[in-house]
Formats: C-alpha cells, structure tokens, sequence
C-alpha cells in the first residue's frame, strides 16, 4: 500500500513538472500555430512581421530566424539605439523563398505550421500577388480564402500559406561574405581624422553557441555609430576591426565593454563567451 502510494505520488511529480515545462515552453514559443503572421513585401524583397513576445530578444530572434544581427539592424535602424524589444512590436524579417509553405504537403506539419497572410496594398491585383510576387496559381488562392470573384481591394486579408514554427534554417539563406579586415582597419585610419580617438578596456562579450557567420559588427555603448572599433585580445595578441552597429542592450553588467560579433570574436581568438580586450574606438 505504501509502495503504491509513493509510486502515484512519484508519478504525479513527473506529470506536474512536465506540465510545468510544456507551459515554460509555450510562454516562451516564438511561433505558435495561433499566431497569425503577415509578409510584406519591399523592392521584390519578402518580409514577415514578427510579433514579439515576453523574453525575446534581438539576439535570439536572430537565432530563430537564422540572420545576422547585421542584417537584423538593416531592416529596423531603431533597434540601433533603442535595442530593447517590447511585448508586441512587429519586427521585419526577410524570409527565403524555402520558408514560404505554399501548399498543404509533407512541409507542412501539424502543430509545427503558422498562417501567413498578406494584406493587399493598393495596386495590387489577385495575378500579380500569386504568379508575380509567390509564385502560386490563382485558383489555389481563390479557393484558400474561398473568394467569389479575382477582384481584390486595398486591405483585404488573404491566406497565403503558412510558416513551420520551429525557426529557419540556415541553410536557406546565403551567406555574406564578410569585409577583409584589412578594409576595416583602412576605414579607420580614415574615420581617425574626423573624430576624437578613445582607448578602454574591459570586458568583450560574444555568442558563442551562434551559427552566424560573416558579419564584423560591434555593439557599443558610447562609439559613434557607423564607424569602425579596433578590438586587441592580449591572450591570442591579436587584434580585429569591427563595424559598430548598435548600442549594448540593457541587462548586461556594466564591465561588459563591448559585444561582438561570432565572426569577429573567433578571428581574435575568442573561447570563453567573455574575455578581457583593449579596445580603441572614436567619438564626436
């Protein structure tokens, strides 16, 4: 009787903690099928409007997405100086053609698949939002939104497709190659001349479980946005030149003296995700 009641009681625990994470995981999901995700599009360019949630930050949205931070910023310049996400802003995200799940096949999971819609904008027509913009016969979308006619106006919602909740793969999208530091370190010996050089130190912060690969960026919290930073790690003694793109989000200790890039870290020899540098950087 008593080995049964511990065992029930054991068994109860288990259920209770797995119930628990299930519910942390959900709160945390970046996707669900719930949400209902809108493309935009821009020059030819395909976006998705990420909505964001409690928790996410630009960094592990990167993650998710599978983009630089770079790139990230290019998209949304104020997260340059404003870098804190807040529970529901929209962040555009350009989404490979590989993302897109335009028909219900094995691509599409159940319980792994978000819509995606898109709302028509003025001088659209239903021909060019399917053969032009998505590749897709009309009729598909014509019978997806269950439209009597092929007359679209200005601000209606159609079902596009969907997109697998699980992130995007790296895979799916290009890789940039990244500036030769020998081009960043002639940049600035230029920028030199315009502005107040600064030495410092401290500590260099990177992420070291990221697959990124390319970008030589910086996050900082007083160099002049734009220009160039030279960062100098005495363990390896080398030394690495790096964009500066946005400033140090809150929520980091105040010794953390600059965040860089993977690509830039790995090529000063960077092991421990943070380590001690000397840096140089310029101010108006």
């Amino acid at each position: 009787m008593r080995f049964n009641l511990c065992l029930i009681a054991f068994v109860m625990l288990v259920q209770t903690a797995g119930a628990q994470t299930a519910a942390k995981e959900k709160s945390t999901a970046y996707l669900t099928p719930k949400d209902s995700v809108f493309i935009v599009l821009d020059e030819g360019q395909k976006y998705i409007l990420h909505p964001v949630k409690p928790k996410q930050t630009l960094f592990s949205l990167c993650k998710y997405y599978a983009i630089g931070l770079e790139e990230l910023y290019e998209h949304n310049p104020a997260f340059r100086t404003d870098p804190v996400l807040k529970t529901g802003t929209k962040v555009k995200i350009p989404v490979p053609n590989k993302a897109i799940i335009r028909y219900k096949n094995n691509k599409l999971i159940p319980g792994h698949s978000a819509c995606l819609y898109y709302k028509v904008v003025a001088g659209d027509n239903l021909y060019s939002i399917c053969k032009k913009n998505f590749a897709m016969p009309v009729d598909t979308i014509v019978k997806r939104n269950k439209l009597k006619s092929q007359n679209v106006k200005e601000g209606q919602i159609l079902h596009l497709g969907w997109i697998n909740t699980d992130g995007i793969q790296s895979e799916w999208r290009g890789e940039r190659p990244p500036p030769s530091d020998d081009v960043l370190l002639t940049r600035y010996e230029s920028e030199k001349s315009h502005y107040r050089e600064v030495e410092s130190q401290g500590v260099c912060f990177w992420q070291r479980d990221s697959p990124e690969k390319g970008d030589m960026y910086a996050l900082h919290r007083e160099a002049l946005l734009g220009t160039v930073i030279e960062v100098y790690n005495p363990m390896s003694r080398r030394t690495v030149h790096a964009k500066v793109i946005g400033r140090i989000p809150e929520g980091y200790e105040r010794n953390v003296e600059i965040i860089l890039s993977p690509e830039a870290a790995r090529q000063i020899g960077a092991r421990d995700p943070k380590f001690f540098v000397k840096l140089r950087f310029l101010k108006v």
